[in-house]
């Protein structure tokens, strides 16, 4: 071979290592970034302990006359009307109690030390100007202040 003849294979090799490169780091990136597949996972309870005591409470004033619903979503008892979308209505909240043919009278919120976060501070602004504009109370207890059946008993009894 004269020199010069296999000039073209030095870059040609260049090239192809270079594809071979990016192609191998892609698949190493794509690797190392691979999601695991979702799992679903019963719950052992729909509530909480503390959302059981509540809901105890609850039961025992309110239950002879009134229902009890646990972890009611706001488009399940809001509509909204006119634009915009609904996705602002897919939030739950703890209780909501309801008259015998299912007509939402009152929502009720048990916030612990997590409803002091930013996101969530952010979240039950929302949740409360919602329920505003519906006209539908929303009475939040707090769990610092540990559950004082009188007090839960006067400030739900206003509503109903």
């Amino acid at each position: 071979m004269k020199p010069g003849e296999n000039s073209f294979l030095i870059p040609l090799i260049v090239i192809i290592a270079a594809v071979i490169a990016v192609i191998a780091i892609f698949i190493i990136a794509k690797l190392l970034t691979k999601k695991r597949a979702a799992r679903y996972v019963l719950k052992d309870s729909l509530m909480t302990q503390t959302e059981i005591e509540y809901y105890n409470v609850l039961e025992f004033y309110f239950g002879g006359e009134y229902r009890i619903l646990p972890q009611i979503n706001l488009a399940s008892v809001i509509d909204k009307v006119g634009e915009g979308f609904r996705n602002e209505l897919f939030r739950n909240v703890d209780f909501g109690i309801f008259d015998a043919n299912f007509r939402p009278i009152v929502l009720i919120e048990i916030n612990d030390g997590s409803h002091n976060r930013k996101d969530r501070i952010e979240r039950d602004e929302k949740v409360n100007l919602i329920a505003k504009k519906a006209r539908i109370p929303l009475v939040t207890f707090w769990t610092k202040d540990g559950i004082d059946r009188e007090t839960i008993y006067k400030t739900i009894k206003k509503y109903l």
